[in-house]
Parts: structure tokens; sequence; C-alpha cells
């Protein structure tokens, strides 16, 4: 093993190889949604930003939302988070009202599914015992859910039954066939359906069902997904501060797809405070997937504030209402942009160059009664390209499963373009310990373009030459005096 050897006049340090491959690596490490979601930044916010009567309204939409989208794409990250938020939202005086795991209250019932989708999703990379273990918990949690859905009948509570008897059928074939994928994802999709009968964020639901009827699936940013081997073998590139934008994208899509206010009103300050148009923001936000769909959202955002304000006054000066329509211009401009870059949406450019119009005929109806009609239409029209740009495979940091590709479930996959995909299994590269192969062949065929990146991190696990400090005497220049 190699070691490495400091010399200064406080003493001397050793290191091994193995540590030093660890700083390194650690040092490179790309952040959310490479790994933990840090949340302390939006605590702060809530603390020292909001009114003290609005601080808790403001939390518990934040969680509803986090779970939500967390059940929505499996994001492990976002599902950690949001147990930590939950914790964060019951601190605090003992006087003010907590929300309880009680299944008495709906909030109960919905953080009890919450975590029996987040023992769930454990289940494949766990031992025969920890699985056992796994399956009685979320049998249990159908049991006391299905007691409630009994005792306390509310709307939706008839289709929360038959998915209660679904998920623990599903249980039982679990046990007797403890290896089955097919039986796994089935359930999955059960236990989401389930959480969404009595989540309060209506708007992800609609996404989910939409995403359920169209047969799509998707799957967060990780090790195995085609970003994280381009940043990593692109170059060194520090992705910081993408948790931020995270938490905005989903407060933002509640906002609008639910018309919530307070959600409105907190996406406005966030913006104020958090100008995610910041190129230190910016350009590491885009490099992520579905980056520049996330700002088209947020464009559309700015644009509907614009419309609601040309709506509140429409009998002001033209002149003072100009700028808010050449904004709303320009938004439609950058989301028609955006929107050419994904396959097959030639009927979702129709709507955005028909909104363009609706907003050419406000523009010369300024000041007159016959605005208000053409602005309600491009108010259509937005909240239409919104919807589309608010699927699931366009959210930031998500791709789109595709369910006939294995290669698509986010797994670890070999680096070379052109390898078929039919291995299971990849090593990592010897030199770098970063770029994943099937083989031998695929290295080589890959060693061209993989070879400066190998160089690199070579270099940069190599053994320093021991710096050596010389001590000497300490000499005092002669003062010059001042003319």
């Amino acid at each position: 093993m190699t070691t490495m050897q400091v010399t200064s006049g406080e003493g001397s340090r050793r290191a091994d190889g193995q540590t030093m491959e660890s700083e390194v690596n650690t040092a490179t490490v790309l952040r959310y949604p490479f790994q933990h979601l840090e949340l302390g930044w939006l605590m702060e916010y809530i603390e020292t930003c909001l009114p003290e009567e609005e601080r808790r309204p403001a939390a518990t939409r934040l969680l509803n939302d986090f779970m939500a989208f967390a059940v929505l794409h499996g994001d492990p990250f976002l599902e950690k988070a949001s147990c930590e938020f939950y914790k964060y939202v019951n601190k605090g005086s003992e006087n003010r009202p907590r929300l309880s795991k009680d299944l008495s209250s709906q909030w109960g019932v919905v953080y009890a599914i919450f975590e029996a989708i987040q023992k769930a999703s454990k289940y494949p990379q766990s031992d025969m015992n920890v699985r056992a273990h796994i399956l009685e918990h979320i049998e249990k949690t159908m049991k006391d859910v299905g007691i409630v859905v009994s005792t306390q009948p509310r709307s939706g509570t008839s289709k929360a039954a038959e998915v209660i008897t679904s998920v623990a059928a599903h249980v039982q074939r679990m046990r007797g066939a403890p290896e089955s994928q097919e039986i796994y994802s089935s359930m999955m999709r059960l236990l989401r359906m389930l959480f969404f009968c009595f989540s309060p964020c209506i708007g992800v639901y609609s996404i989910f069902q939409d995403a359920i009827s169209n047969g799509k699936g998707t799957f967060v940013c990780c090790e195995g997904c085609p970003c994280y081997n381009k940043l990593r073998n692109a170059y060194t590139l520090f992705i910081r501060d993408v948790e931020k934008m995270k938490v905005v994208d989903c407060l933002l899509m509640m906002a609008v797809k639910e018309e919530d206010a307070i959600a409105c009103r907190l996406m406005r300050d966030l913006f104020t405070r958090l100008d995610y148009r910041n190129p230190f923001l910016d350009k590491p936000v885009r490099r992520i997937q579905n980056g520049s769909l996330f700002a088209a959202r947020v464009t559309l955002f700015d644009a509907l504030h614009n419309v609601k304000e040309l709506l509140s006054d429409t009998r002001a000066s033209p002149s003072r209402l100009t700028p808010h329509v050449e904004s709303i211009l320009l938004a439609l401009y950058v989301v028609r942009r955006e929107i050419k870059s994904i396959r097959d949406s030639s009927e979702q450019i129709e709507i955005v160059d028909q909104a363009i119009a609706a907003a050419d005929a406000v523009y010369v109806r300024l000041g007159t009664d016959k605005v208000v009609q053409h602005l309600r239409t491009l108010k259509d029209h937005i909240f239409t390209i919104f919807a589309f740009l608010s699927d699931p495979e366009f959210h930031l940091a998500v791709h789109s499963r595709d369910l006939s590709n294995p290669r698509g479930q986010g797994g670890t996959k070999c680096c070379n373009p052109a390898c078929p995909g039919n291995a299971r299994e990849t090593l990592k590269c010897s030199g770098c310990r970063m770029t994943s192969y099937c083989g031998v062949a695929c290295q080589r065929a890959d060693y061209k373009s993989h070879r400066p990146l190998c160089t690199e991190m070579g270099r940069r696990k190599a053994t320093p030459n021991v710096v050596k400090v010389v001590e000497t005497e300490i000499r005092v220049l002669k003062p010059i005096g001042l003319s």
C-alpha cells in the first residue's frame, strides 16, 4: 500500500492510498441529485423570512408537496428529506399543534402510507429476513388504514378500499415469489395509488393519473443514469444549489396546477431572494436532466403572473400595461425554443403559436373592454403549455423509463456507447474507478474517448512528492528612511 508523508514544523502526517482515493472521490462528487438533498437553507428561510403566523401553513404545504413528488418518482433523497422536514415542522413550542401520526387524522394516514412506500422501496436490495419484515409492515399498515376507511368514510374511500385489498393480495403473492419483479412493481404502483387517494396534493395526483394512463414510467437521476457519466467523464464539475431548484420546481408545479395562493406567494418571494437566472445557478441546473425545461416552467410562471396583473386592471393606460405584454411575448418565444427540442412536440408548438397570437391581440386592445376575452384565452393557452411541461418525464433531474428496455431502469450500465447492454453486471475501470464497462472488449472499444479522463484521474490519485520545509534563521531587513 502506498503512503504519503508530509513534513512540517508541527510534525508529520501519514495517509494511505485508500484514504487519498476516498478524499479525491468525495471532493469531486456531484451533489443532488446524486446524493443527499440538503434543506437546511429552506428551514432557515421559513424561520427568518416569513411572518410567524405563516410559517406553519407554509411548512405543511411544502412537506405535503415533497412527499407527493418523492412518491411520484420514487426519489430516495427526497423521501429522506421529507422525513427530516417532518421533524422540523413538528419542533418548537409544546402549545403549538403538531402533525400527529395518529391514523384518526388524514395526515396520519398519508404519513403511514408514505412510510410503507419508503420501506417497500428498500425491498429489492434487502436480504430475506429484512424482506419479511418489510412485507409484515406493509400488511399491518394496510389493515390499520383499512379499519380507518371502514369506520371513517370520506369521499374517495371506496377506491381506497379496493386498492388496500389489492395491496394485501400482492403481499401474499410476494411471499410466494419473493424475487418476482413484476409483482413487486405492481405492488409499488398500488401503494402510490393509495397514497394519492389521501394526499391533499390534487395537482400532483393529476400528474400521477396522466402518467398511469399513458403507461409512462420515470426514474430519478442516479449513478447509473446518462447524466452521471456525462458530467463526471467530461470534466470535474461541482453542481451546487440544484437542491434549491428542485424545491422551487416542486413548489412551482403545485402553485400553478392547484392555483394555490400561498404557494404562489412563496414562489414570488423565493424568486426575489434566489434568482435562478444567476449564472452560478442557471448553468449548473441546465446541465442536469430537464434543466432547460425547468427554466421554461419558471418562464411560464412569470407569464401567468403578468396575465393576472393585466386582468386585475384592464382599463389602465396602455403605456403602463405594455411591459407586461412584452414580458409575456418574450416568455412564449423562449418556451417555444425549448419545446422544439422535445420529440413529437408539433402539437404543443401550435398551442404556443396560438398563445403568441393571443398575446398580439391583447397588445393592440390594451385599455379597452375587448381585451378581457383575449387575456382569458391567453391564460388558457399558457395553462395548457404548462400542463404539458409538467409531465413526470419533464421534471428536473428525472428520466423517462422505457418499460420495454431493462437498461432504462436506472441501474449501472456499460459506458461504451456501442454496447448492446446485454450484460447484467459491470466493473469499474481500474485506472480511474469512475467509468464502468461490461467487459474488456467494451473497455478497449471506448478507450480512445475515455483515455483523457482516466489519465487525469490517475494523476490526481498519484502520490505527490514530499514537500520539505527548511527552517532558517530570521533576518530583519534594514529599514529605509523616507526623505
